[in-house]
């Protein structure tokens, strides 16, 4: 319009509170503040912002700049008179905007002056932006649809797209805007349930406020704790949550538009869950199969409904349950017996009988808890959560002392393991295994290998736990019970794994006798006796052996019902990960998640991630590496405790690399605490110890570190495991010991790797290792640079380019040592390794040469996020009370650089002082 200087006109056509008026408000003020002339008639009804500004009344221009004040409708026919007297009036060609809300409220004579003005002014610069509601029972639509009709007629209209129902960030922020803070996600659940109109919503949660249904709690807005709608999801099996009365009301009204026919299917359909089966409906209706087309279609278009490949499913939870609780209970009852009914007669209906029968069924009704029973143990591995609501809502209707509570508990627990709650599992096993204590002796031989069963599961819920001693001697208790019989492979494997970790070395020759009589144990048994002879075969330093034997138990392991606590998947995959083999690896993790119960909210989503972590970080990938270990921790949801450390000891690597000194040391304190190392034996002690000597090395010196790591020399197995632990190990410690002037630990460290490049001359990651130790210690700058070319890992390929640059200057070769600088320092950066990459930058510019690190970024302008990664690092170390000169030498910068960034932290933060930054981080 503005380059035509010719008139255009938009249409808006919305529903009443489809944000049409709140769209003509923005434009105007956008408009008047691109020097537009504003002449406004948008009213300030049911589409305006939450806690918009009153308007002035009437319509009149707002010369250029002014059109923040809003505007008020004066009524639509006056609207229109009023600008069409100005616009008469005005002999001036500015460009204007025209807003005209409501014009199905206008009258007839009034809509036919706008069209005349509007063709009379086509010539002129003008934007029309014109806004009606469409056919509805309370709008006069007919004069408005014939001027309209007239006016295109005779020009160019082009239509506003109307906005269809909010989602996503719209979404949340419109609640937010009604709250005062971010909504949570019960309370976004339901203003997604309601979200036909941007109103809609509006009501519905100011209506929660003024019920006092909705809380602030930490910044988040929440359904109020105790409230009818914050009931949790798992309060009921299969049943959505409790809704508040005012949005139940709201889409009760919603719902009185319905046919009849329709009305009556989705009721049914509450009854049968979500998602349902079309034939189950068809079924419970007594109709064929196309008597569903008109209900289904209306439900759909209605957006109650959504349609799966072979399913349908409520839109969400809170729609379902306004349509449950709208069934009366008696009838409920009386629908959901005739749906069991129905199910039992399918070959597959027996999982769905039981999510029916157990909201009607009462003590004593024997069939009826028996299909619940049967129920829970078909969902346990597909669908584990609502299996153990199953079970356990069975053992609430069985009298205490009954034998079928052990059998059911059974099932409860291995549900609750798969899940993740593993302190609810053993929880509900001991207190099972106590209750069937004072049952009458002596037990019959069925309860007494349900008993046997059930402790063996608690075991496995106990080494998943990270309890191995506790572990042990559950295991042990069910072998016991099971002496002279068939003992359950379950208890087997974790008393043996139990043993090994926690240092029994019988555990070894057990596992050896199983290897050596595969005929006398299960599949699942020799697995995990080959899976701890790989242990020991890695611990002796054969570490191909113990790859090997991995691969043969991955190979024999066809999967099993039962969880595993030893799976030979996860080891292989962190073996693999070690010995540089990453694309094989990767394949491994693959295959490891569905040996478990898939999903989310389950073992088997948080496994991949904790397996993941320390591949993405040997490969370098450290923001991948950081996302993978917060999920191995349980940062988001359940995880393996067992497995835990070695995600905390990603994050406290990735921390180091990065400079993160105060972080690393967080991560290193919370694993002392969580998983305390007991003895020797213990898993990750020495990654562990190498982590916290590597540490030492970065904020005091090569000593602080050696001493760190002083147990270490004194046990060769220990130290195998250390330089097994990362490729680039061996090099750092030998490193360290010459730096440190400790050439007899330097010379133990190169004599580990000799041994293991011995025991291992096809494992290439070895080789690697051996080569560089060696290289590093007698100054062999040749043999360094062999070694770097045989490197896999990208962090050792950076060191060995780092110690050949160091050499070469031994040996007065500065052209390529600095050649070699460059390259470490380039590998260094591309891998996010910021403090190692400045460690070479400060070598760099000790010979001279200086190399530009910066680079631009969009960051605010003020506080945390506006820091640069230097100024954040810089910051970390002051407010943890370290000097400028201390703080340079960390950073390898000059403490005249540290003072510079301090002056642009101040500044930043809107601070003066170190105290006031020490506030600030605290």
């Amino acid at each position: 319009m503005t380059s035509a200087r010719r008139s255009k006109v938009l249409l808006l056509e919305a529903a009443p509170g489809a944000g049409k008026t709140r769209l003509l408000r923005e434009a105007v003020g956008i408009a008047g503040r691109n020097g537009f002339t504003v002449v406004d008639g948008a009213s300030a009804g049911p589409d305006a912002a939450p806690g918009a500004a009153p308007a002035p009344v009437g319509t009149r221009p707002h010369p250029p700049g002014a059109a923040e004040g809003g505007c008020h409708d004066p009524g639509a026919s006056s609207a229109i008179e009023t600008a069409r007297a100005w616009l008469r009036d005005d002999a001036e060609r500015v460009r204007a905007i025209v807003a005209l809300d409501d014009l199905h409220l206008a009258g007839l004579p009034a809509l036919t002056a706008l069209c005349d003005l509007i063709v009379a002014l086509s010539a002129r610069p003008i934007l029309w932006l014109l806004a009606f509601a469409p056919d509805g029972d309370a709008a006069p639509y007919e004069p408005v649809k014939s001027c309209l009709r007239e006016l295109r007629g005779r020009l160019p209209v082009e239509p506003v797209r109307e906005l269809g129902p909010l989602s996503g960030d719209a979404l949340t922020r419109l609640v937010a805007d009604c709250t005062g803070a971010v909504p949570g996600p019960a309370l976004l659940a339901l203003a997604e349930s309601v979200n036909s109109t941007p109103r809609t919503v509006i009501e519905l949660v100011r209506g929660l406020v003024e019920d006092g249904d909705i809380c602030v709690v930490d910044g988040t807005s929440r359904l109020q704790p105790g409230s009818p709608g914050s009931a949790p999801a798992g309060a009921g099996v299969c049943t959505p949550a409790l809704v508040p009365k005012r949005f139940s009301a709201l889409v009760q009204k919603d719902l009185r538009s319905l046919s009849g026919p329709t009305m009556k299917a989705l009721r049914l359909a509450a009854v049968l869950g979500s998602p349902f089966a079309p034939e189950d409906l068809s079924a419970m209706l007594g109709e064929a199969p196309v008597g569903l087309l008109t209900a289904v279609d209306e439900a759909v278009n209605r957006g109650l409904l959504v349609c799966g490949e072979h399913d349908l499913a409520f839109r969400g939870e809170p729609i379902w349950r306004v349509l449950l609780d709208s069934v009366p209970p008696p009838v409920c009852a009386l629908l959901r017996r005739q749906a069991a009914e129905m199910l039992l007669s399918r070959p597959d209906g027996v999982e769905r009988a039981a999510l029916q029968l157990v909201h009607i069924a009462q003590p004593g009704d024997v069939a009826e808890l028996r299909i619940i029973a049967e129920g829970s143990q078909r969902l346990l591995a597909a669908d584990p959560s609502t299996a153990a609501s199953l079970a356990t809502r069975c053992m609430e209707l069985l009298p205490p002392g009954q034998p079928e509570r052990v059998r059911l508990a059974k099932t409860a627990v291995e549900a609750f393991t798969r899940v993740g709650d593993l302190d609810r599992a053993i929880s509900l096993a001991k207190d099972t295994i106590d209750g069937a204590a004072r049952l009458p002796a002596p037990w019959p031989a069925a309860l007494a290998g349900d008993i046997a069963a059930l402790r063996a599961s608690m075991s496995t819920a106990l080494l998943l736990l990270g309890n191995a001693r506790m572990a042990r001697r559950a295991a042990a208790d069910a072998l016991a019970a099971q002496k002279g019989g068939v003992q359950h492979s379950g208890a087997v494997i974790t008393h043996l794994a139990a043993s090994y970790l926690t240092g029994d070395s019988t555990a070894v020759e057990r596992a050896r006798k199983i290897r050596g009589a595969p005929d006398r144990h299960p599949p699942a048994v020799r697995v995990g006796a080959m899976t701890v002879h790989a242990f020991d075969q890695w611990c002796d330093g054969r570490v191909g052996d113990a790859v090997g034997s991995l691969r043969q138990a991955v190979a024999l392991d066809h999967g099993s019902e039962e969880v595993q606590p030893f799976d030979p998947r996860w080891f292989l995959a962190f073996a693999l990960t070690r010995t540089d083999e990453y694309e094989e690896a990767e394949a491994v993790v693959q295959s490891a998640a569905p040996t478990a119960a898939a999903g989310a909210g389950t073992l088997a989503a948080a496994l991949p991630a904790v397996l993941r972590a320390p591949l993405h970080l040997a490969q370098g990938r450290l923001d991948e590496a950081e996302e993978a270990a917060r999920v191995g921790v349980g940062m988001d949801g359940p995880y393996v405790p067992m497995l835990a450390p070695q995600a905390w000891l990603v994050l406290a690597r990735v921390a180091l690399r990065r400079g993160a000194f105060t972080q690393a040391g967080d991560y290193l304190k919370i694993l002392d605490k969580d998983f305390p190392q007991r003895d020797a034996s213990s898993p990750w002690r020495a990654p562990r110890l190498l982590l916290k000597a590597q540490s030492a090395e970065a904020q005091a010196d090569s000593r602080a570190a050696m001493e760190v790591l002083a147990e270490i020399w004194a046990q060769a197995g220990a130290l195998r495991e250390l330089v097994l632990d990362d490729p680039a190990a061996a090099a750092w410690c030998v490193r360290c010991a010459l730096a440190a002037d400790m050439p007899d630990i330097a010379q133990l460290v190169v004599d580990t790797t000799e041994h293991l490049r011995t025991h291992n001359r096809r494992v290439p990651s070895v080789l690697a290792v051996a080569l560089h130790a060696r290289a590093l210690a007698e100054g062999d700058a040749d043999a360094v640079a062999r070694a770097g070319r045989l490197h896999r890992n990208p962090w050792a390929q950076a060191a060995a380019a780092e110690d050949h640059a160091g050499l070469l200057l031994d040996h007065g070769d500065h052209e390529r040592a600095i050649g070699e600088l460059d390259r470490a320092m380039s590998a260094y950066g591309t891998l996010g390794g910021e403090r190692d990459a400045a460690r070479v930058r400060a070598r760099l510019r000790r010979l001279g040469v200086r190399r530009r690190h910066w680079t631009h970024a969009k960051r605010p302008v003020s506080g945390w996020e506006s820091l640069t990664k230097t100024e954040r690092m810089v910051a970390e170390l002051v407010a943890g009370g370290l000097t400028n000169q201390q703080a340079a030498r960390r950073l390898f910068i000059s403490p005249h650089t540290v003072g510079f960034h301090l002056r642009q932290i101040y500044r930043k933060l809107g601070i003066r002082s170190r105290t006031a930054l020490i506030r600030f981080r605290a």
